[in-house]
């Protein structure tokens, strides 16, 4: 067993620990140790499902994960990636009795899966956690609302640049990200088809907007980029 292997096991002791378990108190922290369950997920394995009983709510403590929504004509909308310290499935806190989304993990993943009950009553009685959890929550809500605006009002080349300057930002860029994903996945950030996808791309690459190399993608005109999604 690594050090990350064992220390991970005790919340007091984790060195792979949100900001936002920082206020809470040491006994508080031997309440979520005692109340939680630990999953290695392998690449490809699916986290929670759109529409299964939500019944934890989700810490990744190391890995990282793709959620996205299955709609109703069995199309993909990729929502995020999931990186190092990040939560899945707040929404099973306020009500909601399953998944809104889908997740799956991008490569080998350790998730903390903390009891919905337990979780609420460490809101309830530590305000300031509260609040930390309110600020992730919101951020992941605006993000979200921000994939649905794209989605409903820019065309293609809008969507698709809006995808890459997500995926290339510096909140990936320790992550290698295109070592993980598709032109597939892209496509599915983007919402369009994976054709039109590879088309797009070799018109960037080009224009010398981007450098394509294998699967990687880096941005060599980052304004030009952003032109494109302020255009739509």
């Amino acid at each position: 067993m690594s050090a990350i292997e064992s220390l991970i096991g005790k919340c007091r002791d984790c060195i792979q620990r949100s900001t936002c378990f920082n206020t809470l108190i040491p006994e508080e922290l031997e309440f979520i140790n005692q109340h939680k369950e630990q999953i290695i997920y392998q690449k490809g394995e699916t986290i929670c499902k759109q529409g299964a009983f939500a019944n934890y709510v989700m810490y990744v403590a190391d890995g990282l994960v793709k959620t996205y929504l299955e709609t109703v004509n069995e199309k993909i909308i990729n929502l995020k990636i999931i990186k190092n310290l990040e939560f899945i499935g707040f929404s099973s806190l306020c009500g909601t009795k399953t998944y809104n989304y889908s997740a799956v993990a991008l490569k080998k993943s350790r998730v903390c899966l903390l009891d919905n009950e337990s979780f609420k009553q460490l809101l309830l009685k530590n305000g300031k956690f509260s609040i930390e959890i309110m600020r992730v929550y919101c951020r992941n809500q605006e993000h979200i609302f921000n994939r649905m605006k794209t989605i409903g009002y820019k065309y293609m080349l809008g969507r698709l640049a809006d995808a890459l300057l997500y995926l290339c930002d510096e909140e990936l860029a320790d992550h290698n990200i295109f070592d993980y994903i598709q032109r597939k996945d892209i496509a599915d950030f983007a919402c369009i088809s994976k054709e039109s996808t590879v088309k797009l791309l070799m018109d960037l690459s080009e224009n010398g907007i981007i450098r394509l190399s294998g699967r990687n993608i880096e941005i060599l005109d980052k304004s030009e980029l952003q032109h494109f999604s302020n255009k739509g």
